[in-house]
Parts: structure tokens; C-alpha cells; sequence
């Protein structure tokens, strides 16, 4: 998967004046990670909302099953990725 890249504050990378367009699998995962449902026009229901989750107590469980949910919408294997996965919150 490649794609146009986005810096740690979602701006774009450019590089000599243009895009620099690389591997974007885990940016589209922390994209998707901090999507709350609606957000993404595309797609209003992709998001796992897990800032909400996370406040209203969800077990770990639940959180992982959101996860595993929203990353498959996007043809993303969660078990491929949980072990690089880290939520700081």
C-alpha cells in the first residue's frame, strides 16, 4: 500500500517540492485507530470511537473486538498488527 504521507501532525510530507508518497499501511492504521464513526465522509460508519469506549469503561475485550472490526472494514488483519499496535491515551 502505498499512498501520499502525512507528518505527525497530519500535514503533508513535501520533499523538493513535491509529495512524497511511500508505504502507508500504518499510517492508514492510526488514521482509522483515531476515527470516531462519523468523521470520515466516505465512510460515516468506519471508526471505532475508542476515546468514548475507553471512558465509558468498555472491557479490553470490547476494545479489541472494535478494533478487529474497523481495521477488517478496511482489509486490515488486526492479528497481523496487534503486536505493533500501541494506544496511549
Amino acid at each position: 500500500m502505498t499512498d501520499i504521507l502525512l507528518d505527525n501532525n497530519d500535514d503533508l510530507v513535501i520533499q523538493i517540492g513535491d509529495f512524497v508518497i511511500e508505504d502507508s499501511k500504518w499510517q492508514e492504521v492510526g488514521i482509522i485507530i483515531r476515527l470516531n464513526q462519523g468523521e470520515l465522509k466516505s465512510d460515516p460508519v468506519l471508526g471505532p470511537s475508542l476515546i468514548k469506549k475507553m471512558k465509558s469503561n468498555n472491557s479490553n475485550l470490547e476494545i479489541e473486538e472494535a478494533l478487529r472490526l474497523h481495521l477488517k472494514r478496511d482489509n486490515k488483519n488486526y492479528d497481523e498488527l496487534k503486536n505493533q499496535i500501541q494506544l496511549n491515551i
